[in-house]
């Protein structure tokens, strides 16, 4: 346990107040990743629980910090000796009726461990039952360094006479503090908290600024922002405290904080052409934006490179300043150059810097994203300019450069013949595919405006990236258009075309895509999109990563956008938001809101009358609808509701989502979809069928995007249905189960990794969370729906007590991914 890589494994239970493992011993054999998690000692309140002050309390003396991490255990550490004083409340825990409790206790990454034998009896003499304290001491000088201190505890016990654990659902309890000069002993700053993250963000662009300005010197900025990055607290407190003043204030108070220096991680930049929340298309945006966060949160240094496009949603930009000028060389002259201005600012929490040039062009202020006839050479120059800009500027050179789609694909030609001479000479690159369909095409000539005409004899290859025309199963982005330019003295090459995304799979360090499954498919014909031979010469640096799911947008218990909160273990407000998404959209909810046994039932009390904890017959599991039809006979939670939230194109299935949504109403279901299409055709279809149904009670189409209102369609909707002909990862179906929404899909890609059905995978019965079908004709995915709606119906008891549950507790965030990345990004720094 006390090992990073110690192992444990079970079924985390998210309660407001606890996280609980089924009791297992915690050096046991089981393999499975220790997550720790950070608890600030600010907190004195304990959260959740019947009482939200216990009786019995931990006396402290004054200077000492209090913590009550939850409703278990509550720390007090002393100075000047660091004196640990620890509280564990055994009740309603795995140690509950314990003769004994000992604290498993260590520090600085569980060094110098003891068994500190916990007592019952205060200091008055007084049991206290089920209430168990003890003290554990660290001398200074086993710290390095000495004024921080960080300790690590899991309890276990004698029930019976056997030994059991608790170990905090496999996250351990961690409490860090450390002394200030001037302040004493304080709560160490909690590196992952969205606060923190938005401070030293702030923090670390203002020292661009200074940089800049000249009023702190390149060395200043340097060592200041290492302490930045490693979250120094009297360097993040100062700025803290005079960070709304002017620059020369800022400056002063700064300028004689650089020492104390903790060795940094790695610097990854990630350039890309979307983040959320404030450019969004897709889910590429989601997934900039999360593993920027969880790797920030883990140590790293992580930034984030967008173009500074006109119809970005500046409300969430916040400290939006201009950073710095560029001359960008940009033929078909070589003479010629655009003026381009960096800008800075914090988007949720990160610090993003953007690409605004100024040309004639106006590449950025076209009043959307994507869809121009020179989007292949808007993105040449960001990616161009994004290189100059890390090249020039003050600091170190990053580690690695983060390439997301072909959007950014040239960054890696780029940086290989060209800015690796002009200070990236350390950099490497790793290119994420999110999809093979969109590469962007390029004519040779405008290798010219690349600053790459004199090694066009190389780059113009068969094997680098001369585009090989590819016509089964191939797609092409609207945004991949391809450039014609007639400079002066064409060359051979100058009408050949170039494929953007083969050049940057050619140069990467390393390559990702977003699911182990589809990282198989693309080296297929089919999914491969013509590039699968290259993808095969290079599949030694290819890895299939899982995206993640941010967890701190993406939270039922405190999401904003909802009108009730619900949990694993509580979902009562999940009928809730069902039936106000209902009255919102017009549909009648039939269900019962009415608090009475029933209710209770359908939401956390199940009876065990079926093999496995289900008890609707394997018939209902696996068979048709059986008769079903809107009234009686559904429960509780009223006619089962599906919901589609999709962009509307050929690749997620849309004969496919018309067939499921026509099988859903006719089986008795309502339906809700909430998407948009980028072709107008397409658009107009959708809009004919919407108006069809806009009348009855069974279906509602939106065909808009609208990012609260589908908040609200995850948590109250029942089932999701995701028909992809094809699905790198896709994001929606892991939302659904963190939402509770169970959701039925076909199996491709990202979909296969993830989405498991309840009645013929493989898998263990607790990771079985959906309904699959393969095949693409309708009658698959009407099976699919028929056999979920029946499932709903006839096992409505294991549904809301069991599988919802079930599903919510599945951890799909980005804790394991970003730790692959990092290897990822460890294996490109060797290369």
């Amino acid at each position: 346990m006390h090992h990073h890589n110690s192992i444990i494994r079970g079924h985390i239970l998210a309660q407001t107040h606890k996280a609980v493992l089924a009791p297992i011993r915690p050096h046991g054999a089981v393999p499975c990743q220790v997550r720790t998690k950070m608890v600030s000692l600010a907190a004195t309140q304990v959260m959740g629980g019947p009482e939200t002050r216990p009786a019995v309390q931990l006396s402290v003396s004054p200077g000492d910090v209090l913590a009550n991490p939850d409703a278990v255990v509550q720390v007090g550490v002393g100075q000047p000796t660091y004196t640990v004083r620890v509280l564990y409340r055994s009740r309603g825990g795995p140690l509950e009726g314990a003769s004994c409790v000992w604290a498993h206790i260590g520090h600085s990454g569980w060094r110098d461990t003891q068994d500190v034998m916990l007592s019952n009896i205060d200091t008055d003499g007084i049991s206290h039952e089920q209430v168990w304290q003890g003290t554990y001491l660290v001398p200074a000088g086993r710290l390095a360094p000495p004024w921080h201190l960080e300790t690590q505890m899991v309890f276990k016990g004698l029930l019976g006479g056997h030994e059991r654990w608790d170990n905090n659902g496999g996250s351990n309890w961690t409490v860090a503090v450390e002394v200030t000069p001037g302040e004493g002993l304080v709560a160490a700053l909690n590196s992952s908290s969205a606060g923190t993250r938005a401070l030293t963000s702030s923090l670390l662009l203002r020292l661009e600024a200074l940089v800049a300005s000249r009023l702190l010197t390149p060395e200043q900025g340097s060592v200041l922002r290492m302490l930045a990055w490693q979250h120094d607290m009297s360097t993040v407190k100062a700025y803290q405290s005079v960070r709304h003043l002017d620059d020369k204030s800022v400056a002063g108070a700064l300028a004689g904080r650089c020492a104390w220096l903790r060795p940094p991680g790695l610097n990854v930049v990630h350039v890309a052409s979307e983040m959320a929340p404030i450019a969004k298309v897709g889910g590429l945006a989601d997934v900039v934006s999360s593993l920027a966060k969880a790797h920030q949160s883990s140590g790293l240094l992580t930034e984030v490179i967008l173009p500074k496009y006109d119809c970005i949603q500046y409300g969430e930009v916040h400290e939006l300043r201009q950073m710095s000028e560029l001359e960008v060389p940009w033929g078909p002259d070589p003479n010629r150059t655009v003026r381009t201005v960096v800008w800075s600012g914090c988007v949720d929490g990160l610090p993003v810097y953007f690409i605004e040039p100024h040309c004639p062009e106006k590449y950025f202020w076209r009043g959307k994203f994507y869809g121009e006839p020179d989007d292949a050479a808007r993105f040449c120059f960001f990616s161009r300019a994004a290189l100059e800009f890390l090249a020039r500027r003050q600091h170190e050179a990053p580690d690695v450069i983060h390439c997301h789609d072909w959007q950014a694909a040239a960054v890696g030609p780029l940086l290989r013949e060209t800015y690796r001479a002009s200070g990236l000479s350390r950099t490497r690159s790793v290119l994420t595919i999110h999809n093979m369909a969109f590469q962007g095409h390029i004519r040779g000539s405008f290798l010219q405006h690349m600053g790459l005409a004199s090694r066009a004899s190389h780059v113009v290859q068969p094997d680098i990236m001369l585009h090989h025309h590819h016509h089964q199963g191939q797609q092409h982005s609207q945004a991949a258009g391809h450039v014609s330019i007639n400079p002066n003295g064409m060359c051979s090459w100058s009408n050949a075309t170039l494929n953007l995304l083969k050049g940057a799979i050619v140069y990467a360090d390393r390559i990702t895509t977003v699911s182990p499954t589809y990282a198989r498919e693309v080296l297929g014909e089919q999914m491969g999109m013509g590039l699968n031979g290259v993808l095969q010469r290079h599949q030694y640096k290819l890895a299939g990563v899982l995206n993640g799911l941010d967890y701190e947008t993406w939270n039922p218990a405190t999401d904003p956008c909802l009108p009730a909160h619900f949990t694993a273990d509580d979902t009562a407000g999940k009928r809730a938001c069902k039936a106000a998404l209902c009255r919102e959209l017009g549909l009648p909810f039939d269900g019962d809101m009415s608090p009475g046994p029933a209710a209770a039932t359908a939401n956390g009390h199940k009876e065990n009358n079926g093999h496995n904890g289900t008890h609707y017959s394997s018939s209902s599991r696996n068979g048709g609808p059986s008769g079903l039809g809107p009234g009686g006979g559904w429960g509780p939670n009223g006619r089962p509701l599906l919901a589609i939230v999709s962009r509307l194109t050929e690749q997620k299935g849309l004969y496919l989502m018309t067939a499921g949504l026509r099988a859903a109403v006719e089986a008795g279901a309502q339906v809700v979809v909430l998407g948009s299409a980028p072709d107008p055709k397409v658009q107009r279809e959708w809009e004919d069928l919407a108006r069809e149904v806009a009348s009855g009670g069974d279906a509602r189409i939106m065909l808009r995007h609208d990012e609260a209102l589908s908040h609200r369609i995850f948590a109250g909707a029942d089932m999701l249905l995701v028909p992809s002909l094809f699905e790198p990862c896709g994001l929606t179906q892991l939302i659904a189960l963190r939402y509770g929404t169970v959701p039925v899909v076909r199996e491709t890609g990202g979909l296969a990794d993830t989405v498991r059905d309840v009645a013929h995978s493989l898998v263990p019965e607790h990771e079985r969370n959906g309904f699959t079908f393969s095949a693409t004709d309708v009658s698959a995915v009407q099976t699919a729906l028929h056999r979920a709606i029946t499932a709903y119906r006839d096992g409505r008891e294991w549904w809301s007590a069991e599988l919802v549950p079930r599903v919510m507790r599945q951890d799909w965030s980005w804790t394991q991914s970003a730790e692959r990345y990092q290897h990822i990004y460890s294996a490109a720094i060797r290369n």
